[in-house]
């Protein structure tokens, strides 16, 4: 019985050889030119919320921790930036309007890439973190708000690679929680987002 067993082994990697050395060459992943201490991308988009217009941008930084053929998963690291250039005249719930709203974050996501021969690359990432965001208002019972809470986000993506740089577009949605509920510009925080991105890694 163990002879037949060792026998068996041996047949079997011996054909597992000889297909190997008959697949043709097997691509390995490229390896990046840009340090990871650097950014490796960037998104500028614009937040719609509650009729709010928010632009926001961000930077980047991609700590790859699986790389197969197309296919890579990696920790991103994103500070981001949003300034609303537009809103309701009024608020809906209480007296009162906006007259500026800020906000800045840093969201640790994990993301999937695909990269495809012909040049085509898709993705999506999902994340969190933290956001502190700061706004002025007039006719209400306060003149201004400033809040740290939490920031969930998801994006997804498709592109063209054009040599070392990807470009393309995202669409996604982000949401504010463990917020005050007497706040009253957190409404404008968040909701779609849409924008391009560039992918130089």
């Amino acid at each position: 019985m163990i002879r037949r067993l060792a026998a068996c082994l041996v047949f079997t990697g011996c054909l597992c050889t000889e297909v190997w050395a008959q697949t043709p060459a097997r691509r390995t992943p490229a390896e990046s030119s840009v340090p990871v201490w650097l950014p490796r991308g960037a998104f500028l988009g614009t937040s719609l919320g509650k009729g709010a217009v928010v632009p926001e941008a961000r930077l980047q930084w991609q700590l790859d921790f699986f790389h197969h053929f197309e296919d890579t998963l990696a920790v991103l690291i994103e500070p981001t930036v949003r300034h609303a250039v537009s809103w309701p005249a009024r608020f809906e719930e209480a007296p009162g309007t906006l007259t500026s709203l800020r906000a800045y974050s840093l969201l640790f996501a994990v993301g999937y890439t695909s990269q495809q021969r012909s040049g085509w690359q898709w993705g999506f990432q999902l994340g969190t973190g933290p956001m502190w965001y700061t706004a002025r208002m007039t006719g209400s019972g306060k003149s201004q708000e400033s809040y740290w809470v939490g920031q969930l986000d998801g994006r997804a993506r498709i592109g063209y690679r054009f040599g070392s740089i990807g470009l393309g577009a995202a669409v996604g949605y982000g949401d504010p929680y463990n917020y005050k509920r007497a706040s009253l510009s957190r409404p404008y925080l968040g909701g779609l987002q849409l924008g391009v991105y560039a992918d130089w890694r």
